[in-house]
């Protein structure tokens, strides 16, 4: 039978096409399709919420991609 539509990727198959995006859109509809919950990160300052410590040390050299993709990735590695 012909099999149409979009496939969900398994979790070693969606950690590597994080790991090959090359744009934030096309890391946005890798999200999208995949159907993965990320949730918005605020100052400190700019809600009365406790503030979340990372997990990871980020560089400040590093860029915005990069830090959404480990988002993601974690998002995925916490999730799946």
């Amino acid at each position: 039978m012909l099999q149409r539509g979009y496939k969900k990727k398994t979790k070693d198959e969606l950690i590597k096409a994080i790991d090959e995006c090359k744009s934030i859109s096309q890391l946005f509809a890798l999200v999208q399709h995949e159907q993965i919950e990320l949730r918005m990160q605020s100052m400190c300052s700019a809600s009365n919420l406790p503030p979340r410590t990372p997990n990871i040390p980020r560089d400040p050299s590093e860029s915005p991609l990069q830090r959404l993709k480990d988002a993601v990735r974690e998002c995925v590695m916490n999730t799946r």
